[in-house]
Protein backbone atom coordinates (compact mmCIF):
# COMPACT_ATOMS: atom_id res chain seq x y z
CA UNK A 1 0.00 0.00 0.00
CA UNK A 2 1.86 3.46 -1.46
CA UNK A 3 1.79 6.02 0.90
CA UNK A 4 1.95 9.53 1.15
CA UNK A 5 5.62 9.76 1.60
CA UNK A 6 6.32 7.60 -1.78
CA UNK A 7 4.45 10.06 -3.63
CA UNK A 8 7.01 12.30 -2.46
CA UNK A 9 3.54 14.93 -1.40
CA UNK A 10 5.23 16.73 1.65
CA UNK A 11 5.80 16.85 5.29
CA UNK A 12 2.55 15.24 6.93
CA UNK A 13 1.18 11.46 6.35
CA UNK A 14 -2.61 12.82 5.85
CA UNK A 15 -3.88 16.48 4.21
CA UNK A 16 -4.90 19.91 5.42
CA UNK A 17 -9.10 20.31 4.17
CA UNK A 18 -12.60 19.14 5.24
CA UNK A 19 -14.05 15.50 4.71
CA UNK A 20 -17.11 14.09 4.88
CA UNK A 21 -17.50 11.56 7.96
CA UNK A 22 -21.07 10.67 7.92
CA UNK A 23 -25.08 11.42 6.65
CA UNK A 24 -26.33 13.78 9.58
CA UNK A 25 -29.87 11.04 9.83
CA UNK A 26 -26.72 8.57 10.85
CA UNK A 27 -25.34 10.49 14.16
CA UNK A 28 -27.53 10.71 17.49
CA UNK A 29 -27.16 10.22 20.74
CA UNK A 30 -25.37 6.86 20.71
CA UNK A 31 -21.68 7.17 19.53
CA UNK A 32 -20.87 5.91 15.99
CA UNK A 33 -17.42 4.71 15.49
CA UNK A 34 -15.54 4.89 12.33
CA UNK A 35 -11.49 5.29 11.65
CA UNK A 36 -10.18 8.00 9.89
CA UNK A 37 -6.75 9.85 9.13
CA UNK A 38 -5.20 6.51 10.93
CA UNK A 39 -7.33 6.84 13.82
CA UNK A 40 -10.67 5.25 15.68
CA UNK A 41 -12.63 7.69 16.36
CA UNK A 42 -16.46 8.26 17.83
CA UNK A 43 -18.88 10.50 16.25
CA UNK A 44 -22.18 11.74 18.48
CA UNK A 45 -24.70 14.34 18.50
CA UNK A 46 -24.11 16.10 21.75
CA UNK A 47 -27.54 17.50 24.08
CA UNK A 48 -27.98 20.40 22.48
CA UNK A 49 -27.63 19.24 18.73
CA UNK A 50 -24.59 19.97 17.41
CA UNK A 51 -22.39 16.88 16.07
CA UNK A 52 -19.04 16.12 17.72
CA UNK A 53 -15.84 13.94 16.45
CA UNK A 54 -13.07 13.16 18.46
CA UNK A 55 -10.20 10.54 19.61
CA UNK A 56 -11.94 7.58 20.43
CA UNK A 57 -9.45 6.00 22.97
CA UNK A 58 -9.80 7.38 27.17
CA UNK A 59 -6.07 8.51 27.55
CA UNK A 60 -7.07 7.29 31.15
CA UNK A 61 -6.51 3.42 30.48
CA UNK A 62 -7.32 3.39 26.78
CA UNK A 63 -11.01 2.24 26.92
CA UNK A 64 -12.54 2.81 23.14
CA UNK A 65 -15.40 5.18 24.23
CA UNK A 66 -17.68 3.68 21.36
CA UNK A 67 -17.04 -0.25 21.78
CA UNK A 68 -19.68 -0.69 25.47
CA UNK A 69 -23.57 -1.31 25.52
CA UNK A 70 -23.48 -3.08 28.75
CA UNK A 71 -21.05 -1.06 30.90
CA UNK A 72 -23.64 0.94 33.07
CA UNK A 73 -22.90 4.61 32.31
CA UNK A 74 -23.98 3.08 28.88
CA UNK A 75 -27.08 1.37 30.47
CA UNK A 76 -27.88 4.07 32.49
CA UNK A 77 -28.11 6.88 29.92
CA UNK A 78 -24.98 8.85 30.83
CA UNK A 79 -22.74 8.09 27.74
CA UNK A 80 -23.30 11.30 25.90
CA UNK A 81 -24.32 14.18 27.54
CA UNK A 82 -23.38 17.88 28.22
CA UNK A 83 -22.50 17.95 25.17
CA UNK A 84 -19.17 15.59 25.57
CA UNK A 85 -19.22 11.55 25.55
CA UNK A 86 -18.26 9.85 28.98
CA UNK A 87 -15.49 6.82 29.16
CA UNK A 88 -17.75 3.65 29.62
CA UNK A 89 -15.01 2.27 31.92
CA UNK A 90 -14.74 5.47 34.51
CA UNK A 91 -16.83 7.53 33.64
CA UNK A 92 -14.39 10.35 32.79
CA UNK A 93 -16.28 12.97 30.34
CA UNK A 94 -14.84 14.37 27.78
CA UNK A 95 -16.25 17.68 25.87
CA UNK A 96 -16.49 18.51 22.13
CA UNK A 97 -13.33 20.36 23.02
CA UNK A 98 -11.25 16.83 23.87
CA UNK A 99 -10.69 18.03 27.32
CA UNK A 100 -11.80 16.24 30.40
CA UNK A 101 -14.41 17.93 31.97
CA UNK A 102 -15.11 15.83 34.59
CA UNK A 103 -14.17 12.25 36.66
CA UNK A 104 -16.80 11.52 38.77
CA UNK A 105 -15.08 10.26 41.51
CA UNK A 106 -11.96 12.92 41.77
CA UNK A 107 -12.15 16.27 43.89
CA UNK A 108 -9.10 18.11 42.23
CA UNK A 109 -7.16 19.23 39.42
CA UNK A 110 -7.76 17.99 35.69
CA UNK A 111 -4.29 16.62 34.45
CA UNK A 112 -3.78 18.46 31.30
CA UNK A 113 -2.66 14.62 29.51
CA UNK A 114 -6.76 14.15 29.89
CA UNK A 115 -7.62 15.24 26.55
CA UNK A 116 -8.93 13.99 23.12
CA UNK A 117 -7.74 14.85 19.34
CA UNK A 118 -10.44 16.89 18.22
CA UNK A 119 -12.04 17.85 14.59
CA UNK A 120 -14.19 20.91 14.09
CA UNK A 121 -17.30 19.62 12.48
CA UNK A 122 -19.77 21.36 10.19
CA UNK A 123 -23.44 19.99 9.45
CA UNK A 124 -24.61 20.75 6.11
CA UNK A 125 -26.69 19.55 3.03
CA UNK A 126 -27.47 16.68 5.55
CA UNK A 127 -24.03 15.54 5.64
CA UNK A 128 -21.35 15.55 8.37
CA UNK A 129 -17.70 17.20 7.46
CA UNK A 130 -14.59 17.54 9.41
CA UNK A 131 -12.05 19.37 9.39
CA UNK A 132 -8.54 17.74 9.24
CA UNK A 133 -4.86 19.88 10.05
CA UNK A 134 -1.72 18.11 10.78
CA UNK A 135 -0.92 21.74 12.14
CA UNK A 136 -3.68 21.99 14.52
CA UNK A 137 -5.07 24.88 12.50
CA UNK A 138 -8.45 26.00 12.21
CA UNK A 139 -10.15 26.20 8.31
CA UNK A 140 -8.82 28.12 5.97
CA UNK A 141 -11.20 27.96 3.53
CA UNK A 142 -15.39 26.62 3.26
CA UNK A 143 -16.92 23.95 2.20
CA UNK A 144 -17.90 23.81 -0.62
CA UNK A 145 -21.39 25.55 -1.72
CA UNK A 146 -24.49 24.24 -3.24
CA UNK A 147 -27.19 26.80 -3.43
CA UNK A 148 -29.60 24.06 -5.11
CA UNK A 149 -30.01 22.47 -1.94
CA UNK A 150 -32.33 25.47 -0.43
CA UNK A 151 -33.92 25.82 -4.33
CA UNK A 152 -37.24 24.65 -4.43
CA UNK A 153 -37.34 23.82 -7.99
CA UNK A 154 -34.45 21.37 -6.80
CA UNK A 155 -34.77 17.61 -5.54
CA UNK A 156 -32.28 16.94 -2.68
CA UNK A 157 -29.82 14.05 -2.69
CA UNK A 158 -30.70 11.28 -0.11
CA UNK A 159 -27.31 11.18 1.58
CA UNK A 160 -23.78 10.09 1.39
CA UNK A 161 -23.93 6.39 -0.96
CA UNK A 162 -20.66 4.74 0.43
CA UNK A 163 -19.18 3.44 -2.55
CA UNK A 164 -16.54 1.50 -1.33
CA UNK A 165 -13.06 1.38 1.31
CA UNK A 166 -10.34 1.36 -1.19
CA UNK A 167 -6.77 0.26 -1.00
CA UNK A 168 -4.91 2.90 -2.82
CA UNK A 169 -3.77 6.52 -2.05
CA UNK A 170 -6.47 9.28 -2.70
CA UNK A 171 -4.39 10.75 -4.99
CA UNK A 172 -5.05 7.92 -7.16
CA UNK A 173 -8.56 8.90 -6.87
CA UNK A 174 -7.86 12.38 -7.52
CA UNK A 175 -6.45 11.96 -10.73
CA UNK A 176 -9.20 11.44 -12.55
CA UNK A 177 -9.67 15.29 -12.28
CA UNK A 178 -6.99 15.64 -15.25
CA UNK A 179 -8.05 12.07 -16.83
CA UNK A 180 -9.88 13.26 -20.10
CA UNK A 181 -8.69 10.15 -21.67
CA UNK A 182 -9.99 7.81 -19.07
CA UNK A 183 -13.78 9.54 -20.05
CA UNK A 184 -13.40 8.02 -23.35
CA UNK A 185 -11.75 4.44 -22.39
CA UNK A 186 -13.25 3.80 -19.34
CA UNK A 187 -17.24 5.49 -19.50
CA UNK A 188 -17.39 5.19 -23.44
CA UNK A 189 -17.91 9.13 -23.79
CA UNK A 190 -16.02 11.08 -26.94
CA UNK A 191 -14.53 14.17 -25.40
CA UNK A 192 -14.82 17.48 -27.79
CA UNK A 193 -13.61 19.67 -25.30
CA UNK A 194 -11.62 19.92 -22.20
CA UNK A 195 -9.27 22.15 -19.93
CA UNK A 196 -8.13 22.01 -16.32
CA UNK A 197 -7.25 25.17 -13.82
CA UNK A 198 -5.17 25.47 -11.01
CA UNK A 199 -7.28 28.49 -8.54
CA UNK A 200 -5.74 28.28 -5.11
CA UNK A 201 -7.60 26.00 -3.18
CA UNK A 202 -9.86 24.46 -5.65
CA UNK A 203 -8.53 22.34 -8.79
CA UNK A 204 -11.30 22.63 -11.78
CA UNK A 205 -12.03 20.35 -14.40
CA UNK A 206 -14.67 21.58 -17.54
CA UNK A 207 -15.32 18.81 -20.01
CA UNK A 208 -18.08 18.36 -22.78
CA UNK A 209 -18.67 14.98 -24.83
CA UNK A 210 -20.65 13.01 -26.54
CA UNK A 211 -21.69 9.25 -25.94
CA UNK A 212 -22.75 7.07 -22.80
CA UNK A 213 -20.06 8.02 -20.29
CA UNK A 214 -21.96 7.37 -16.64
CA UNK A 215 -25.16 6.50 -18.06
CA UNK A 216 -26.08 10.04 -18.51
CA UNK A 217 -26.38 9.69 -22.27
CA UNK A 218 -28.82 7.30 -22.37
CA UNK A 219 -31.51 10.01 -20.70
CA UNK A 220 -30.40 12.56 -23.18
CA UNK A 221 -29.09 11.44 -26.26
CA UNK A 222 -26.18 9.55 -27.28
CA UNK A 223 -25.08 12.57 -29.84
CA UNK A 224 -26.08 15.32 -27.37
CA UNK A 225 -23.43 17.33 -25.90
CA UNK A 226 -22.72 16.86 -21.86
CA UNK A 227 -21.30 19.14 -20.22
CA UNK A 228 -19.67 19.01 -17.06
CA UNK A 229 -17.84 21.23 -15.13
CA UNK A 230 -16.32 20.44 -11.36
CA UNK A 231 -14.04 21.34 -8.55
CA UNK A 232 -12.23 19.88 -6.06
CA UNK A 233 -12.40 22.18 -2.86
CA UNK A 234 -9.32 20.50 -1.25
CA UNK A 235 -8.45 17.20 -1.15
CA UNK A 236 -11.42 15.84 -0.24
CA UNK A 237 -14.64 17.02 -1.86
CA UNK A 238 -14.87 17.41 -5.22
CA UNK A 239 -18.59 19.48 -6.07
CA UNK A 240 -19.84 19.07 -9.58
CA UNK A 241 -22.18 19.92 -11.89
CA UNK A 242 -23.92 18.85 -15.21
CA UNK A 243 -24.97 21.08 -17.03
CA UNK A 244 -27.47 20.10 -19.73
CA UNK A 245 -28.85 17.29 -17.17
CA UNK A 246 -29.73 20.18 -14.56
CA UNK A 247 -27.53 17.98 -11.55
CA UNK A 248 -25.13 18.22 -8.78
CA UNK A 249 -23.02 15.85 -7.37
CA UNK A 250 -20.70 15.76 -4.20
CA UNK A 251 -17.84 13.01 -4.84
CA UNK A 252 -16.27 12.71 -0.77
CA UNK A 253 -12.58 11.05 -0.46
CA UNK A 254 -11.54 10.59 2.75
CA UNK A 255 -8.30 9.33 3.88
CA UNK A 256 -9.05 5.94 6.32
CA UNK A 257 -5.22 4.73 6.79
CA UNK A 258 -2.16 6.61 5.08
CA UNK A 259 -2.77 5.11 1.55
CA UNK A 260 -6.66 3.74 1.77
CA UNK A 261 -9.68 5.80 1.13
CA UNK A 262 -13.79 5.75 2.33
CA UNK A 263 -15.08 6.72 -1.25
CA UNK A 264 -18.92 8.50 -1.12
CA UNK A 265 -20.86 10.24 -3.70
CA UNK A 266 -24.33 11.65 -3.61
CA UNK A 267 -26.53 13.90 -6.63
CA UNK A 268 -29.41 15.83 -6.47
CA UNK A 269 -31.54 17.12 -9.52
CA UNK A 270 -33.63 19.98 -10.73
CA UNK A 271 -37.06 18.60 -11.12
CA UNK A 272 -37.78 17.48 -14.06
CA UNK A 273 -40.55 19.67 -16.23
CA UNK A 274 -44.28 17.66 -16.18
CA UNK A 275 -43.09 14.71 -13.91
CA UNK A 276 -45.13 13.86 -10.98
CA UNK A 277 -44.25 13.32 -7.21
CA UNK A 278 -42.69 9.77 -7.82
CA UNK A 279 -41.75 9.82 -11.38
CA UNK A 280 -39.45 13.19 -10.00
CA UNK A 281 -38.29 10.84 -7.13
CA UNK A 282 -37.19 8.04 -9.60
CA UNK A 283 -35.74 10.55 -11.68
CA UNK A 284 -33.63 11.23 -8.64
CA UNK A 285 -32.42 8.01 -7.74
CA UNK A 286 -31.79 6.63 -11.27
CA UNK A 287 -29.86 9.58 -11.89
CA UNK A 288 -27.39 8.54 -8.40
CA UNK A 289 -27.23 5.09 -9.06
CA UNK A 290 -25.89 6.16 -12.94
CA UNK A 291 -23.30 8.31 -10.86
CA UNK A 292 -22.50 5.55 -8.34
CA UNK A 293 -22.23 2.98 -11.26
CA UNK A 294 -19.92 5.20 -13.09
CA UNK A 295 -17.61 6.27 -9.99
CA UNK A 296 -18.08 2.95 -7.72
CA UNK A 297 -18.27 0.08 -10.29
CA UNK A 298 -16.40 1.53 -13.53
CA UNK A 299 -13.58 3.40 -11.74
CA UNK A 300 -13.80 1.68 -8.74
CA UNK A 301 -13.38 -1.70 -10.03
CA UNK A 302 -10.34 0.00 -11.50
CA UNK A 303 -8.84 1.72 -8.11
CA UNK A 304 -9.55 -1.19 -5.78
CA UNK A 305 -6.81 -3.83 -8.26
CA UNK A 306 -4.91 -1.07 -9.65
CA UNK A 307 -0.69 -0.68 -9.28
CA UNK A 308 0.22 2.81 -7.20
CA UNK A 309 1.32 5.00 -9.89
CA UNK A 310 3.77 6.23 -8.04
CA UNK A 311 5.20 8.23 -11.07
CA UNK A 312 2.80 8.49 -14.30
CA UNK A 313 4.29 7.79 -17.65
CA UNK A 314 3.22 10.69 -18.96
CA UNK A 315 2.44 11.42 -22.00
CA UNK A 316 1.81 15.04 -24.05
CA UNK A 317 -1.50 14.32 -24.78
CA UNK A 318 -1.90 13.01 -21.59
CA UNK A 319 -3.93 15.74 -19.33
CA UNK A 320 -1.79 17.43 -16.79
CA UNK A 321 -1.25 14.82 -14.00
CA UNK A 322 2.24 16.92 -12.84
CA UNK A 323 0.65 20.16 -12.33
CA UNK A 324 -2.34 18.51 -10.59
CA UNK A 325 -0.29 16.53 -8.51
CA UNK A 326 1.59 19.51 -7.26
CA UNK A 327 -1.60 21.40 -6.60
CA UNK A 328 -2.48 18.42 -4.25
CA UNK A 329 0.19 18.25 -2.63
CA UNK A 330 0.37 21.82 -0.53
CA UNK A 331 -2.57 20.10 1.34
CA UNK A 332 0.27 17.71 3.15
CA UNK A 333 2.82 20.65 4.08
CA UNK A 334 2.87 23.33 6.36
CA UNK A 335 0.39 25.68 5.08
CA UNK A 336 3.15 28.85 4.91
CA UNK A 337 4.47 26.61 1.82
CA UNK A 338 1.06 26.55 -0.27
CA UNK A 339 1.79 30.12 -2.06
CA UNK A 340 5.02 28.72 -3.33
CA UNK A 341 3.63 25.43 -4.32
CA UNK A 342 1.21 27.20 -6.42
CA UNK A 343 2.92 29.96 -8.28
CA UNK A 344 4.50 26.87 -10.38
CA UNK A 345 0.77 25.82 -11.41
CA UNK A 346 -1.43 28.39 -11.15
CA UNK A 347 -3.66 28.80 -13.87
CA UNK A 348 -5.31 26.78 -17.00
CA UNK A 349 -4.40 23.37 -18.08
CA UNK A 350 -5.28 22.21 -21.75
CA UNK A 351 -4.87 18.99 -23.72
CA UNK A 352 -3.08 19.13 -26.80
CA UNK A 353 -5.18 18.19 -29.76
CA UNK A 354 -8.29 18.81 -27.36
CA UNK A 355 -10.30 22.12 -27.95
CA UNK A 356 -10.35 24.10 -24.68
CA UNK A 357 -13.33 24.14 -22.96
CA UNK A 358 -13.91 27.65 -23.22
CA UNK A 359 -14.12 27.42 -27.68
CA UNK A 360 -17.38 25.39 -26.99
CA UNK A 361 -19.30 28.94 -26.82
CA UNK A 362 -17.73 29.55 -30.36
CA UNK A 363 -19.91 26.33 -32.23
Amino acid sequence: MAQSADYGLGEFPFPRGWFAVANGSEIGGTPTTARYFGAEVVIFRGEDGQAVMLEAYCPHMGTHLGRSRSSYIVASGQHVEAGGIRCPFHGWRFGPDGRCNDIPYFDGPIPERARLRSWPVQERYGLVFCWNDPEGQGPDFDLPEFPEWDDPQWMRWPGLEHLGDLPCHPIEIFDNNSDWAHLMYTHGGVVRFYENEVDGHCYRQRESMVGHAQGIGDSFGAERLLSTVNSYVGPGLNAARFLEANAAQLIAVTPIEDGSARLWQCAMIRRPDGTSDDQAQEALLNFNRNMAKGLGHDDGEIWAHKRAAIQILQLPTDGPFRQARTWYSQFFNPRSKAAEILERVEGLHYVRGVPAFSEMAAE
